[in-house]
């Protein structure tokens, strides 16, 4: 005789309804993963708009400790003046030495409670974007610009160098009392802004760090506030300069400026 038995009441999936839920598990992934990306990178540029804030903070601190000019900073160690990008005024020294071979001097990392001249890369991360992906045409090399550089950031360097550098345009430096538009005005910014004026020559990249379709940047104006920009020509050319002296100049600031000097202006 057989023993009597009970069922349960269980049974397994078909395959037509395995492969339907998997269809619809792989829908489901689709559709949010461009969400998550997204997501990310916007915390990213939040994140890039958190240490420009602090960074144009210290920046402005130093100007009002120095009598209304901003700092300068250069190698002069062979007699003349070497200068470059903006990139010498915080962060660590990175994997590049300046053109003269020796490390920079990055003044603003005393307003930001760094070391002032040899501050290492894990000290230093308030300069480093975490969107950075390099900068082959300003390095020369496929590092991080935080890697190669020491920061992802450069100071304007019209604003800081105008005076004494190859940048200048004018025959004195200025300060803050005298930036015409402070709110658009460009202070400190991550290094592929520069591609929102010019056409990424400065960045090799195209269109950035920040979005893969577009040029876009996050900058820190001299007002103190941070911006995220997006799109080629979103920042004027006018607004990287620090200002001249003159009426001419003020009517010209509707026009493009260019790399010479403006007509009328001091």
């Amino acid at each position: 005789m057989r023993r009597p038995t009970r069922s349960n009441g269980l049974r397994g999936f078909t395959l037509i309804e395995l492969l339907t839920v998997m269809a619809i598990i792989s829908i489901l992934i689709a559709i949010l993963l461009p969400s998550l990306s997204g997501a990310r990178n916007r915390g990213r540029i939040t994140k890039c708009q958190a240490n420009l804030r602090e960074l144009g903070s210290a920046a402005l601190r130093y100007v009002s400790q120095n009598e209304d000019r901003f700092p300068l900073s250069g190698d002069c160690s062979s007699g003349s003046c070497v200068y470059w990008n903006g990139h010498q005024y915080f962060g660590w020294n990175g994997r590049l030495l300046n053109p003269r071979g020796n490390v920079w001097v990055r003044l603003l990392n005393r307003e930001l409670g760094l070391e002032s001249v040899v501050p290492n890369a894990d000290d230093a991360r308030i300069a480093e974007c975490p969107g950075d992906a390099g900068a082959p045409g300003q390095t020369g090399v496929s590092d991080r610009l935080y890697d190669a550089l020491g920061t992802s950031y450069p100071l304007n360097p019209i604003l800081c160098q105008g005076r004494v550098s190859d940048w200048k345009y004018r025959n004195r430096d200025i300060g803050t009392s005298q930036i015409i538009q402070p709110s658009m005005k460009v202070l400190v910014a991550d290094h592929v802004a520069f591609g929102l004026t010019y056409d990424g020559y400065w960045t090799a990249i195209r269109p950035g760090w920040h979005d893969t379709f577009r040029p876009a940047g996050v900058v820190a104006f001299a007002d103190g506030h941070a911006d995220y920009v997006v799109g080629r020509g979103g920042i004027r050319e006018w607004q990287w300069y620090g200002e001249a002296s003159g009426a001419q100049y003020v009517r010209d600031l509707q026009q493009k400026v260019n790399w010479t000097v403006l007509p009328g202006a001091n």
